[in-house]
C-alpha cells in the first residue's frame, strides 16, 4: 500500500513539472546550471519551485544546484538559479550561491506582507555554526536581498502576516528564540507574536530540565521569559540558575546572571 501510495506521489509531482516543461525544454534547462552543477533540494523538498514573482500570470522557475568542492571536506557552493520563460523558451534571469556543507531551506513565502512572495534561501555553513537564511524579494527585473538571519533550527509562523521562529544555539542542545516581523524596513523582535509562541519555547525547556538541571537552560529559559513579559517566572527562573551557577563555581555565569536580571528590571519598569 505504501509503495502504491508513494508512486502515485512521484506521478503527481511529474505531473506537475512537465506541465509546464516539456520533455525537450527539461533537458534545455540544464544548460543554464554551472559546470559540474547537480541539482539539490532540502529534504522532502523537491528541487524545482513555481511562482510568479512579478504577477505577470507566468510562472517562473526557481532551481537549486550544489557545486560540490574539489577538496574534501572543503564546504561546497550551494545555488539558486530563476529562469523566466517567455515566446522564446528559457532565460535565466537571476543567480546567487552560498559556501555550506548542505541546502537547509527553499521555498517562498509572503514575509513583507504586500500580497507577493519573497525567496528564502536556507544554507547549512556548519554543525556548530549552523544556518544562514538568505531573504530576497523581487524588485522591478529580478531579486534583491533585503535580509539575512542565522539560526540553527527555523519555523515559519502563519497567521495575518508571517513571522520567523528563530532558534540560536547557545551551549549544547540549549538556544536563545526570537521571533521577528517585518516592519515595513527590516526584521525585528515582535513581542506579541512571541508571546504567543512562547509556551512551545517554555515546554521545550521544561522538558530538557526534567532530564537534567542545568544552569545553561535556566539561563535561556529566563531570556525568553523576559522576552515574553513572564516576569515572575524569569526571576524564578534567574535564582534557580545562579544558584547552580554558585554551586560549580562558575563566576563569569554568576555575572551574567546578574546582566539578565538588569535587564528584567529595565524591561519591567518599562512594561509598567
Amino acid at each position: 500500500m505504501k509503495k502504491i501510495l508513494l508512486f502515485f506521489v512521484l506521478v503527481t509531482i511529474l505531473l506537475n513539472f512537465f506541465s509546464i516543461v516539456t520533455e525537450a525544454e527539461e533537458k534545455d534547462l540544464f544548460k543554464f546550471l554551472p559546470p559540474n552543477a547537480t541539482l539539490v533540494s532540502p529534504e522532502g523538498v523537491k528541487p524545482y519551485l513555481l511562482y510568479d514573482f512579478n504577477q505577470d500570470g507566468q510562472e517562473e522557475m526557481i532551481i537549486n544546484f550544489k557545486l560540490k568542492a574539489n577538496v574534501q571536506p572543503n564546504p561546497s557552493q550551494y545555488g539558486v538559479i530563476v529562469l523566466r520563460k517567455d515566446h522564446d523558451g528559457w532565460e535565466k534571469i537571476w543567480e546567487t550561491q552560498t559556501q555550506g556543507v548542505g541546502l537547509d531551506y527553499s521555498g517562498v513565502t509572503d514575509i513583507t506582507g504586500d500580497g507577493i512572495s519573497e525567496y528564502l534561501f536556507g544554507v547549512t555553513i556548519g554543525a556548530s555554526a549552523g544556518n544562514i537564511l538568505e531573504i530576497f524579494k523581487w524588485d522591478q527585473h529580478s531579486l534583491k536581498k533585503i535580509a539575512e538571519v542565522p539560526y540553527h533550527r527555523l519555523e515559519l509562523l502563519k497567521n495575518e502576516k508571517v513571522s520567523l521562529a528563530v532558534w540560536q544555539r547557545y551551549i549544547a542542545d540549549t538556544y536563545f528564540v526570537d521571533v521577528l516581523t517585518w516592519n515595513g524596513e527590516k526584521l525585528v523582535l515582535d513581542e506579541e507574536r512571541y508571546a504567543s509562541y512562547y509556551p512551545q519555547i517554555e515546554k521545550f525547556f521544561y522538558d530538557k530540565l526534567a532530564k537534567m538541571d542545568a544552569w545553561f537552560y535556566w539561563y535561556t529559559l529566563a531570556d525568553a521569559q523576559i522576552k515574553a513579559n513572564q516576569f515572575e517566572k524569569a526571576k524564578e527562573s534567574i535564582q534557580k540558575g545562579t544558584a547552580l551557577a554558585k554551586k560549580l563555581s562558575l563566576s563569569d555565569v554568576v555575572e551574567n546572571f546578574g546582566e539578565l536580571k538588569d535587564k528584567l528590571r529595565k524591561k519591567e519598569k518599562a512594561f509598567l
